[in-house]
């Protein structure tokens, strides 16, 4: 075969060794294309194809945990490889730790900070964490760089008026202990007037886009947003 005559004429050649990997994956001999990748990183840690193909075989072989703990590895030495952190932003969101996700986002975003994408991923996040204030900062960062931003525009609605809620929530509660620890969590959430202007001009865009969709969609929007 062209494999063989290949190996044979450039032994120990590591683009016919990525080769050879790659047409065993085709084949679907990924355990043995496994195994030829790590043989190569033994001798090349710094082999960034051989790290990301054994990277992809055990997440398409549903080992998540393998599969993070190697693509953490990778990334103490290629820190700069802004697409490997956001993948394992999402293996980490497919083990429910936000925690760690985030954290990921954050180095997506240091990297490729004009992005508006990674910033609405970012606040979708800490939206699902609670952290609102931090959600309602990325969601206007998101409508800044992209001015007719469909999600982007919700997210400010949502998170604007679900602030609102809870602070009014905190203010009527009897309980001091409610107050103090609503008080403490509101201390970076703008003021109340400011929280509502946001959420009319977050409305007021969204029916501006919806305008240009149709009368379904406008129709659609204009309920859900009276809601």
């Amino acid at each position: 075969s062209v494999l063989f005559i290949l190996d044979t004429r450039f032994k120990d050649s590591q683009r016919v060794k990525r080769l050879s990997g790659l047409v065993m994956e085709a084949l679907g001999h990924s355990d043995e294309a496994q195994t030829l990748y790590t043989e190569m990183l033994e001798k090349d840690a710094t082999n960034v194809l051989a790290s990301k193909r054994l990277i992809a075989i055990l997440k398409s072989q549903g080992q998540t945990t393998l599969a993070i703990r190697e693509l953490v590895t990778y990334l103490d030495t290629h820190g700069n490889d802004f697409e490997a952190w956001l993948e394992l932003s999402h293996l980490y969101l497919t083990q429910h730790l936000y925690q760690q996700a985030a954290f990921c986002l954050e180095e997506v975003i240091l990297q490729q900070p004009a992005n508006h994408f990674f910033h609405l991923q970012y606040a979708e996040l800490q939206y699902t964490m609670g952290n609102l204030d931090i959600a309602l900062k990325e969601y206007l960062r998101v409508v800044e760089l992209s001015t007719d931003n469909v999600r982007g525009f919700y997210g400010v609605k949502l998170t604007a008026d679900r602030l609102m809620t809870e602070s009014k929530k905190g203010k009527s509660s009897g309980n001091k202990k409610d107050q103090v620890s609503n008080a403490s969590r509101m201390d970076n959430v703008p003021q109340q007037a400011t929280l509502e202007r946001l959420s009319e001009l977050a409305t007021e865009r969204l029916v501006s886009v919806y305008n240009r969709a149709g009368d379904t969609c406008k129709k659609t929007a204009e309920q859900w947003l009276k809601e």
